[in-house]
């Protein structure tokens, strides 16, 4: 199975990430992806996901909430997972859209997210940075983000109706996150959206770093339902604290 390692996210003492590409499951269950996570991380531990909507919520997670048992543990619906227990595997789905982890590692606190161009509109990253501020004591200035694979700029076209209802909802940020193509289409840069709401809510630029993978024009390597439909394999970030 393809991984796609960050470097200045792999740096982080106490932190295990783990982006997925294309492998010979398409679907494979995440937890049995766990022990690719490394640093005694295993298929027994717990795995905290999602019922993923498209939307801007963020969920904090504890252990001590979850079912006893192991595997994947559907928590409920949203698009973004919060904790700070150590131990505790987060896990998001992707097959175009943006996954992000984010990570103060002083305040002891993990976030992964789901982004795509409808939880992008709606503020999904702002509302976990939210909640690890306001909930875990995390410092923006401290906070570490890293972008796996997702559909590129230099792919990605969207309609008129997306450019339109972001120019309503966050018209400063238009200019940046478009590009237009010879024949008048619009093209969405999803990296460069969220990056720029995360820069406002006060993390540097230089803390925002991505693997820089397009998942439409690199079948080699990524699943696509853009480029596959319906048919797509599903990618994974798993992530957790580690002791």
């Amino acid at each position: 199975m393809n991984r796609f390692p960050i470097p200045l996210i792999e740096s982080i003492p106490g932190v295990a990430c783990l982006f997925t590409g294309r492998g010979e499951q398409p679907r494979p269950d995440p937890a049995t992806l766990l022990p690719m996570l490394g640093h005694g991380v295993k298929g027994s531990h717990p795995l905290a996901i999602l019922n993923q909507v498209h939307s801007s919520r963020c969920l904090i997670v504890k252990e001590s909430d979850l079912p006893h048992g192991h595997g994947a543990i559907v928590i409920g619906e949203g698009d973004a997972l919060v904790t700070g227990d150590k131990g505790l595997a987060l896990g998001v789905a992707t097959a175009d859209c943006l996954p992000l982890l984010a990570v103060d590692p002083k305040a002891g606190v993990l976030a992964v997210v789901h982004a795509g161009w409808r939880g992008t509109l709606a503020g999904v990253l702002e509302s976990t940075l939210a909640i690890m501020r306001g909930s875990f004591g995390a410092d923006p200035a401290r906070i570490v983000i890293g972008a796996g694979p997702t559909a590129g700029a230099c792919c990605y076209e969207v309609g008129a109706e997306v450019r339109e209802a972001f120019a309503q909802a966050r018209p400063s940020n238009c200019p940046g996150i478009f590009a237009t193509t010879t024949d008048g289409r619009a093209r969405l840069d999803l990296f460069e959206a969220n990056r720029l709401q995360a820069i406002a809510h006060g993390v540097p630029a230089g803390q925002f770093v991505s693997a820089g993978i397009c998942t439409i024009c690199r079948p080699e390597l990524t699943h696509s339902f853009r480029r596959d439909g319906a048919s797509a394999g599903r990618m994974w970030l798993l992530a957790a604290l580690i002791p």
